[in-house]
């Protein structure tokens, strides 16, 4: 016994001396800050500024429009000048956003920092660059797990924190609270962490690129199957965010109808606390488990159902009793389908192009992310304040029925000679 509490130790030890630890601490802070906003933006805007359940959603779309056209060049921006600069960059940006939204005297003033921190919006992705930099392919996967471990903890912390906050000191301290959570990350980043590009890499990678043809989008899309992965992979992402972008709205409409907006901050935020719970659950303990029994096709068409279920029961029996136990239905469904997606997307590309495949997927993804909150609003205004779960429901299976076509075989090993 002794022996095993001495080599976890000794882990720990190794861990925080390592450039993981203020890694796992700027995505875990700027998470935290994220996530302190979750359940008070909603309704911040819409009983202070007076913003429709379309402006409302249409808020999250602004982030993600701006951030998926930014998002690249940020990260080429990172492959020329270092990842450090650019990650300070990024954090700044969030920082800047939070002020603004405290700050806001009207409703575009809300917009302008939705658009100024997808703008900058970089940490996750430069964060995973960085330990992409500096782990090799044996130990790659374990040290990108930091980044989903405290992007899990961050999620859980963050919509307790913000919709207490606001319940006792009202909808502006939240967002001034995570603009100081996010000065930490500014700090950690500028004092505790070395520059894993060095400008010897970055000229060794140049030269690398400079002897290499550009691949083609188009290509990626005519490979065997992936078409349908990335439409699959869309739908997820569509369905996922036409719901949640009106879910506080939806709460406090329905579900918790006739409460004070302070009590359903505080239901919303312990529900969103409980949806990080059950990401962490299946990030750590169930992910391996289930695609080593069912394969990432079985776990992508399990989700997928998951989801849609969740959706079913949350829109049919809307009462926190049969909520709670539909969370982690929605929570598994999407911790299992999101790996396992990309997995299948990886194992349809070429092994030289996986990284382009890669990142084609998340701009498809992105492009849901994009479009379901506005759909989701426009439903929610303007048909019923369910009609978003409905959209999701019905896309969800339009979904789960692709995945039946999918292709999920995986490469053969590859065996050195003897």
């Amino acid at each position: 016994m002794t022996t095993i509490v001495a080599a976890q130790l000794t882990r720990a030890g190794r861990f925080l001396r390592s450039p993981m630890f203020p890694i796992f601490m700027i995505v875990f802070v700027d998470v935290l800050g994220v996530g302190i906003t979750l359940p008070v933006l909603p309704l911040y805007a819409q009983n202070l500024f007076e913003a429709s359940a379309t402006q409302v959603s249409l808020l999250q779309s602004a982030y993600f429009a701006a951030q998926f056209l930014a998002a690249p060049y940020l990260g080429r921006l990172s492959d020329r000048v270092g990842r450090r600069p650019v990650l300070i960059l990024s954090q700044s940006g969030t920082c800047l956003s939070l002020l603004l939204s405290g700050l806001a005297s009207s409703l575009p003033f809300l917009y302008l920092a939705r658009l100024v921190d997808g703008v900058t919006g970089g940490n996750i992705s430069v964060a995973q660059a960085y330990l992409s930099d500096i782990t090799d392919e044996h130990n790659r996967a374990r040290g990108l797990g930091v980044v989903n471990a405290a992007f899990g903890t961050g999620f859980v912390f963050g919509p307790a924190f913000g919709a207490l906050a606001a319940a006792q000191f009202g909808p502006r301290v939240p967002f001034f609270l995570a603009a100081g959570v996010s000065l930490v990350t500014i700090l950690l980043s500028t004092f505790l962490l070395p520059e894993s590009l060095t400008p010897e890499k970055r000229q060794a990678a140049e030269a690398r690129r400079a002897g290499r043809a550009r691949m083609n989008n188009l290509a990626l899309l005519r490979l065997p199957g992936m078409a349908l992965l990335l439409a699959v992979a869309f739908g997820g992402q569509f369905s996922f965010f036409s719901f949640q972008s009106t879910y506080v709205l939806w709460a406090e409409r329905v579900m918790f109808a006739g409460h004070d907006p302070r009590f359903v901050q505080q239901a919303v935020g312990a529900v969103l606390t409980f949806v990080g719970l059950c990401g962490i659950v299946t990030q750590f303990w169930l992910v391996g488990p289930l695609v080593r029994r069912f394969g990432e096709k079985g776990l992508v068409t399990g989700g997928n159902l998951a989801s849609g279920l969740a959706w079913v029961l949350m829109a049919a029996l809307p009462v926190a009793a049969i909520n709670l136990p539909a969370i982690p239905l929605l929570a598994v469904g999407r911790g299992v389908m999101a790996p396992a997606l990309i997995a299948l997307v990886t194992y349809a590309a070429p092994p030289d192009q996986r990284g382009q495949a890669i990142g084609l997927a998340e701009s498809i993804q992105g492009m849901g992310r994009i479009l379901g909150p506005i759909v989701g609003g426009l439903a929610f205004q303007y048909l019923h304040p369910t009609a978003p779960m409905v959209v999701a429901v019905l896309l969800s299976a339009l979904t789960f029925i692709g995945t039946f076509k999918m292709r999920g075989r995986r490469p053969a090993p590859t065996t050195s000679p003897a």
